[in-house]
This record gives C-alpha cells, structure tokens and sequence, in this order.
C-alpha cells in the first residue's frame, strides 16, 4: 500500500508538470503574438507620428535626416527645428557632423551648419544632444551664437563653433522656468569640440538663474578678447570647467583669457577649473598680402591678462603659455577675491595681489623659496599682512632689542608673545596673516616661500 501511495503520487505529479508545461508553450506563443503586433504598432507609429528620435543631417531633409540646412525657411542649418521639434515631442537629438579642416593651404570642409540668427537651445530636462564634430558657423558681426537656457540632467555635445561677431560665441544664461518650474542650469553637461569668436568664447551668465553642479568642457577656445568669462549674481557654485586649450594667437590687446566674475561678485563659489592660458600672439590676417602676420611685442604687452579672479573659494589649475605679458598679469586677484587656491604648473609673468582680505592661495610647481621679496621688518608697535599668496617662514636673522611681538591670523584672531626673538627662530606666515613687533632696536628677517 506504502509503495502503491509513492507510484500514485509521482504519477499525479507528472501529470501535473505536463499540464504545467503544456500551458506555458500555449502562453509564449500567445506572448509572441502580442509583442509582434505592438512592435507592428510602434513601427506605425514612428513613421506616422513622432520619431523615436531626431536626426540632423548635412543634406537634410533631402538625404533622409529629420531636418537639416534644407529645411524650409530654416536660418540655423535646420538645427533650431530640430531643437523645438524635439522639445515638444520628448525626443533626444542627433547631428551629423564629418571631417573638416585645412589641407595643402586650402580649406577642406564638408560638415557645416551656416548660423544665419542666434540658435537659442531651450530649456530641457532628461534630454541628450549627441552628434559628431560638424561647425556651426555664425556669420553676423553682432550678437551671440549660440544661447542655451534652463537645463537640468541634459548632456549636450556641439561640434566646433565659429562665429565672426563681437558678441560671444556660447552664452550659457538660464533665464525661462522650465525644469521643475525653475529658472536654472542643474546636474547638465555641456561639451564643445572648440569655440572660436572675435569677441567672447563661453560666457557663463547668472545673471536671471543659478548654475549649479554642471561640468563645461572645450577642446579648445579661439577668441579675441576674452576665453572665458564668468559672471551674475544668481549664483554659479560647484561646477567643473575645463578648456584644454584657451588660444587667444588671434587676440590683440585689451584682453583676457580667464575672468571669474565682476566687481564684487559674490556668489561664484566652489567651482573647480583646470585649463591651459595662452599669452595673444597677435596673428592678424592681411587682406592684400592674404597670409597671417604677428604684431610687434610693444603692441601686445598692456592690458593683457590670463586670470582674473573677483571670485571666492574656488580652485584652479593653471598654466601658462605663449609670448611674455606684463609682469604681474598671469594672475591678478581683484578686491572681493578670497579664499581661492591656484595651483600653477608655471607662472612666467608673476601675479598682482588687489584683494582686501588676501586670502587667496598659489601653489607652485617649481618652488619660489628665498626668491620672494622680503619686506622690511615694520616699525614698533606697527603691523605686516603677508600678501605673497605664499605661506612664508620667516627666519630671524639678528634679535635687535624685542620685548613682545603678536601674530593675528586672517579672521583677526591675535597671539602675543612677551619675549625676544633669537636670531634662528623660524616661524609661518600664511596668507593674510599679520605680525607685529614691539621693540628698542630692529631685528632683521628673510622670508622663504612655501609651496
């Protein structure tokens, strides 16, 4: 009976796994069947509604892309189509681009977009424009090229930007709410293959919206008289931004390669930079001669800057390249400027220190030491700030006659010492800190900047 039990169990059971196993061949089939129909459907749909995607093509829409330079009526390459088709139909974007250049002295270009207005990006979010190294080429004399708005968690990829105007080549300005309600850039990626302008290359403008936690990158920039600029007073904090090569061989004097705000600018905080700065060469193109030529050194040295900082808090890594600028102008840290540290791989042409609370830090590759000026040591009863943007240890050379002297560091916190100072006594001054001394005979001191 045992045994009878086991058999009828294991017969039920198998009876069980083929009925089991008979309806889930009835149900894939049944599954497939669905699928195929909705694919049919999505097929349907994606050429009889909105695409699944946009394509720019360079012969668009005559070579098949969804828009493209014959678009009708189009005075962006078809590209501002593209952009407000894809925004009212949640699409991401992509544009054709191909190789381009100049070979054996003549110019070899196939993958243009010719910019007869501004192209003006709207504002998006969970959006990506992707595509390959086309130009975009923006023949106006005046205005901007290009103009992006309110962004957040989008990725944009544009190709090599030129424009011949004196405005700016890519303004990034949030100004209409859009995401979340928001006026603003947030979380969004913004590359470039290269912008070349006459005037500004990429503006950063706060001025109607923060931008906040986004990362801006370019090969390279080509501009006339500024690179990079950053200003507004809505907040721009906590970004990255790189340029692997600022180029101004083109720019000719009043011009600056790197500008981190205005005067009084405070809401440029905690932003990371990384790029190379370029001294101007002057290259300019002779219409009778029709070759480039380079200015004589006496008409490139005034008023031309590599980074001029009115920010706080952010971090740098510089270097510098190009012919000699006025000494002092590698650098130059304006009155609000504070609390900046500048890493440096050179500094050929030095810095200039304007800051009302000297604060800001440079931190060198090849280390200074005793070649930093050391200031006489200051009258009794006076106080010396450190104003190097150098930490310095200052060794005592000779006592003189002290009976106390105070260090006050930058927040104006003050330590006296009722004492002497042998000579060899060593002792730091970081930047913006101050030392007094009150004494019958002068001592004297060397200073020795640290790195």
């Amino acid at each position: 009976d045992w045994c009878m039990g086991i058999c009828n169990r294991r017969t039920r059971g198998g009876r069980l796994w083929f009925v089991l196993g008979l309806a889930y061949s009835i149900g894939s089939i049944l599954l497939c069947e669905w699928l195929f129909a909705e694919g049919a459907q999505i097929a349907l749909a994606s050429t009889t509604g909105p695409k699944p995607y946009v394509f720019v093509t360079l012969g668009g829409p005559d070579d098949g892309g969804d828009f493209g330079p014959k678009t009708p009526g189009t005075k962006t390459g078809g590209i501002q189509e593209a952009l407000h088709y894809a925004h009212q139909h949640h699409r991401d974007v992509y544009i054709w681009g191909g190789r381009c250049g100049v070979f054996k002295g003549k110019p070899d270009c196939g993958g243009i977009y010719e910019l007869e207005e501004t192209l003006r990006v709207p504002w998006s979010q969970d959006f990506r424009m992707d595509g390959g190294n086309y130009i975009m080429n923006f023949s106006k004399k005046t205005g901007d090229a290009v103009v992006i708005d309110s962004q957040m968690n989008c990725h944009y990829k544009f190709g090599l930007i030129v424009s011949s105007s004196s405005g700016v080549g890519v303004r990034i300005a949030p100004q209409t709410p859009g995401p979340d309600d928001m006026a603003g850039i947030q979380s969004s990626v913004f590359e470039f293959s290269a912008v070349c302008s006459r005037g500004t290359g990429i503006m950063v403008d706060s001025s109607h919206g923060p931008i906040l936690n986004s990362r801006i990158f370019a090969e390279e920039t080509n501009s006339g008289k500024r690179a990079m600029y950053l200003t507004g007073a809505h907040g721009i904090t906590n970004n990255s931004i790189e340029v692997m090569y600022n180029n101004q061989y083109h720019a000719v004097a009043p011009c600056t390669c790197l500008q981190v705000g205005d005067s009084n600018s405070k809401s440029i905080l905690h932003n990371r930079f990384q790029m190379s700065i370029h001294a101007p060469l002057g290259l300019t193109f002779d219409d009778d001669t029709q070759k480039y030529d380079m200015l004589a050194d006496d008409k490139l040295y005034e008023n031309t800057i590599g980074a001029q900082i009115f920010a706080q808090n952010n971090h740098f890594n510089l270097s510098f390249y190009g012919r000699k600028r006025p000494p002092g102008t590698d650098i130059i840290f304006e009155a609000s400027a504070r609390d900046n540290t500048v890493v440096v791989a050179n500094l050929p042409n030095g810095i200039t220190n304007r800051a009302e609370i000297p604060t800001n830090r440079v931190i060198r590759s090849t280390p200074l030491g005793f070649g930093v000026d050391t200031p006489a040591v200051p009258a009794a009863g006076k106080t010396l700030e450190n104003r190097t943007s150098y930490p310095i240890d200052v060794f005592i050379l000779a006592p003189g006659e002290v009976t106390s002297w105070t260090l006050a560091d930058a927040h104006g916190h003050a330590q006296t010492i009722t004492a002497g100072l042998p000579a060899g006594q060593t002792f730091r001054l970081e930047p913006a800190e101050k030392i007094s001394f009150e004494y019958t005979e002068r001592p004297t001191w060397r200073w020795k900047a640290i790195r």
